[in-house]
């Protein structure tokens, strides 16, 4: 598994990027890591963690590194509890399969895409 080399949160772009040791750069939108926020208070205590939607105002007002294992990320609403594991966000990065954003759910380590309401 790929680590990261390096860290940087950009409050003008609010964005968060990590630089990982093979050489891969990823950018998450902030509302973007808030929406998959993987604690059991937005996620229930299931094996599956989906997408839930946050503000385009969400920021970011703390960052900390959670043993060698993960990035603790405290929101501008105030919301802590998620623990952002190296591995989870390196698979909910854009660049990562399936390629671009995710914005369906992850049961089991498994992606499903959304499901795409029936056109009437």
């Amino acid at each position: 598994m790929a680590r990261p080399t390096d860290v940087a949160h950009s409050p003008s772009d609010n964005t968060l990027t990590i630089t990982w040791s093979d050489g891969v750069a990823s950018t998450y939108p902030v509302p973007y890591l808030r929406s998959w926020c993987p604690c059991a208070g937005c996620q229930g205590h299931s094996t599956r963690i989906a997408y839930l939607g946050s503000p385009a105002t969400t920021t970011i007002a703390g960052l900390w590194e959670v043993g060698a294992y993960a990035l603790g990320v405290k929101f501008g609403d105030g919301h802590d509890d998620g623990i952002y594991t190296w591995s989870w966000l390196r698979r909910i990065a854009f660049e990562s399969p399936p390629v671009g954003p995710k914005r369906g759910a992850f049961e089991n380590g498994v992606y499903a895409p959304p499901i795409e309401p029936a056109a009437s």
